[in-house]
């Protein structure tokens, strides 16, 4: 765990406001750190925000409370008869997690590629593109819960997940998100779905076919950012 006190705020969010101070900064990168800090901060009653990549976070003046980086990172995959699940820490870049499945020969996220953030904002966001969403693919969302510091999981049919919206945007202060459990189809089937697909070469399919149609799209759109 790394600490800065009185530290700039600048590369820690994707706007980059330079002069931007926080009294305070936490890198945590085990979930024993998290936990920690997190408990410090409540039974104190210290004001704090825990972030991933900091994107869509806006800090206009300097920061008084606690700033949390989370950096806890994993991703495990058990088979089960007709999916993949795969459980994740909420500190993994988005982009990262659908190159890695790509990677070891498990598909279904080519069409959220090149999304900025990390797995914990996917579902406070209910993330989506180009004909799906993660509500779409999620299974349920561990959380560290507030009142007594234990993991508990969340069903997806309880998340209560809407366009760009969950029930995680409402209670961000009592609780935090420690890691995301997705469920991938073995028999994969291509969702071509969008109107961005309407030019789409469809001969010979492949997953990566998509990813990289994808990351065209969103350059020529100037959305892509450096991963």
């Amino acid at each position: 765990m790394l600490l800065y006190k009185n530290f700039p705020l600048k590369s820690f969010h994707t706007f980059s406001i330079s002069n931007i101070i926080a009294k305070k900064i936490f890198i945590v990168h085990l979930l024993e750190e998290l936990k920690q800090v997190y408990n410090e901060c409540i039974v104190n009653n210290l004001p704090f925000v825990i972030l991933g990549e900091g994107s869509n976070t806006l800090f206009i003046e300097n920061y008084l409370g606690i700033v949390i980086i989370n950096k806890v990172q994993g991703l495990r995959v058990l088979s089960k008869k007709k999916f993949w699940l795969i459980h994740i820490y909420s500190g993994e870049k988005w982009h990262n997690v659908v190159k890695k499945t790509l990677k070891i020969g498990i598909y279904g996220l080519e069409n959220l590629a090149f999304i900025p953030g990390c797995v914990g904002s996917s579902v406070i966001q209910n993330i989506g593109a180009y004909g799906m969403e993660i509500k779409d693919i999620c299974l349920y969302v561990d959380i560290l819960y507030y009142k007594n510091f234990k993991i508990q999981r969340i069903n997806a049919k309880d998340c209560q997940f809407n366009y760009r919206y969950s029930i995680f945007q409402n209670k961000l202060k009592k609780f935090v998100i420690i890691a995301v459990g997705l469920g991938l189809k073995k028999k994969w089937v291509p969702n071509l779905s969008h109107i961005v697909f309407k030019n789409f070469n469809c001969t010979n399919v492949l997953p990566q076919k998509i990813f990289n149609f994808i990351g065209v799209i969103r350059k020529k759109k100037y959305l892509i950012i450096k991963f």
